[in-house]
């Protein structure tokens, strides 16, 4: 076998004015590893998408219900708050895919099918936040964030933040936070409250912004700049760090002329500063590291602002498309190991798939007199993530495995649109309602070799979605054992 002396990924060809990453070569993996199985010197990453305003769940929608009596039986199961076993017929790996899941056909033995999850939670009727309050805030933190009248709500950390709280360091950014699309929620309390159209919070329960324009992702990730811009660059961060300095003298004169409380705030802030300063750390540190853009990676072009209130929303493809490039780039070039995607729902116009301009609630709650448009608008949905998984696969990692291989992709929505399987208070449940139990998600990707794919899972009596995220979190080496509302991890998927 020939020996090879190795050469850093990280290797470009420079001219005057550029700087060009070479593909992934042979020369790149160390001869010590050349035999070694996939996905052992490479990688692990996790993305996060969430599917704004619901899926629909009902017949023909997410979950393989193979007979009217499955479908009424769930619609039963949600008067009763209750999840009966086995209510769904078609499990393991011989599973038929749903007309929704459809698009995925060339990927169903990578994908990952889970049902009988949920939140601890269930929605509260009379709380200070709707359902969709509690749909994408919810979805990635498991906390309660029903609240009552005049209190103020708080959410807590997101999974993805958890996750790049402790491997974010290895990677130029901790984590993404990207979207496709405005988030149609811009009215209500709680998105006055950043608990609308986010999937992202920190660890003090704040939401993180997102990014929406994929030329402005690919300027910020992959593009140097000119001299001066960096000199520039490293001049601002010289000067937020002059403060930073100044503010944490301040601070520790003024520890010794409070009281005990007052220290403890002054500590947390302190905290905060001292994180700040983290971050200018870590952007000098990788400011002279180039990226790995591999040759043929070109920056987007044509974003029109997601056109999906215009004309007959065709343009929203080509959108979605720009964004789940640059996210698959940012994982094939290790700039970062955790994302989250939102992805709008329902909302806009669709008269591209052959329906009428229905907004949300047409879709959501009118689909079972004629679920044909939110059928159509969720099979749209996946099969941009087939889309997504495709790019995935198709970028090798040098050592016999694809990005797609050392990847969890966790797609899902926090509501159920269609028959509502969510007791409120003992009050029966209208079948063209939001639900929580019984969340709509799905892994795909190999994990490293670390889940078993290709199988419909079904879990009883609501098991914490927040054990998939510790399952999830073993995958990625990390040892917490518990998250939010979780019991443990899942059974019979590592």
């Amino acid at each position: 076998m020939p020996r090879f002396t190795p050469i850093s990924r990280r290797t470009v060809l420079r001219s005057a004015s550029a700087a060009v990453a070479l593909p992934f070569l042979e020369s790149m993996v160390p001869t010590t590893l050349g035999g070694t199985a996939p996905g052992a010197t490479s990688p692990l990453r996790s993305i996060f998408i969430g599917v704004e305003g619901g899926i629909w769940t009902g017949k023909g929608g997410f979950f393989p219900y193979k007979t009217d009596s499955d479908l009424d039986r769930a619609k039963e199961w949600g008067t009763k708050g209750v999840l009966p076993g086995g209510f769904i017929a078609d499990t393991g790996k011989d599973y038929q895919l749903s007309p929704a899941l459809e698009p995925l056909a060339d990927y169903k033995d990578r994908v990952l099918l889970l049902s009988g999850l949920k939140h601890a939670h269930d929605l509260i009727p009379n709380s200070s936040v709707n359902a969709h309050g509690q749909d994408l805030g919810t979805l990635l933190t498991g906390v309660d964030i029903s609240g009552t009248p005049g209190v103020s709500l708080r959410n807590g950390q997101s999974i993805d933040q958890f996750m790049a709280e402790r491997i974010g360091r290895r990677t130029r950014y901790s984590s993404l936070q990207l979207a496709v699309g405005k988030s149609s929620y811009n009215t209500q309390e709680a998105s006055r409250q950043g608990l609308m159209g986010f999937l992202s919070y920190d660890a003090e329960g704040n939401a993180l912004p997102v990014e929406a324009n994929p030329e402005e992702v690919f300027d910020r990730l992959f593009t140097e700049g000119t001299e001066e811009s960096r000199a520039k660059r490293e001049q601002d961060r010289n000067r937020r760090a002059s403060i930073l300095d100044s503010v944490l003298g301040d601070l520790n004169r003024l520890n010794n002329r409070v009281s005990k409380s007052d220290r403890r705030k002054l500590d947390e802030y302190s905290n905060t500063v001292r994180e700040i300063e983290r971050r200018i750390d870590k952007q000098r540190e990788w400011e002279d590291i180039p990226i790995d853009l591999p040759a043929d990676a070109t920056r987007p072009s044509g974003y029109k602002g997601y056109a999906d209130r215009e004309g007959d929303g065709s343009g929203r493809v080509d959108q979605m498309q720009m964004m789940l490039d640059m996210l698959a780039l940012s994982m094939q070039t290790d700039v970062t190991r955790i994302a989250t995607l939102r992805m709008g729902g329902y909302y806009g116009t669709f008269k591209f798939l052959g329906f009428p301009d229905n907004p949300h609630n047409g879709y959501a709650h009118g689909a079972s007199k004629d679920p044909a448009g939110a059928q159509a608008i969720d099979r749209l949905h996946v099969s941009q993530l087939a889309y997504l998984l495709k790019r995935l696969d198709s970028m090798s990692e040098g050592d016999g495995s694809t990005v797609l291989d050392n990847s969890m992709v966790f797609y899902g929505a926090g509501l159920t649109n269609g028959p509502s399987p969510t007791r409120r208070h003992d009050k029966k449940v209208g079948f063209n309602a939001h639900g929580q139990v019984n969340t709509p998600v799905l892994v795909a990707g190999g994990a490293g070799g670390r889940l078993q794919t290709g199988r419909h899972v079904t879990y009883d009596n609501g098991t914490p979605l927040s054990n998939l995220f510790v399952t999830m979190m073993e995958a990625m080496d990390i040892t917490d054992q518990q998250f939010s509302d979780s019991t443990g991890s899942l059974t019979g998927i590592g």
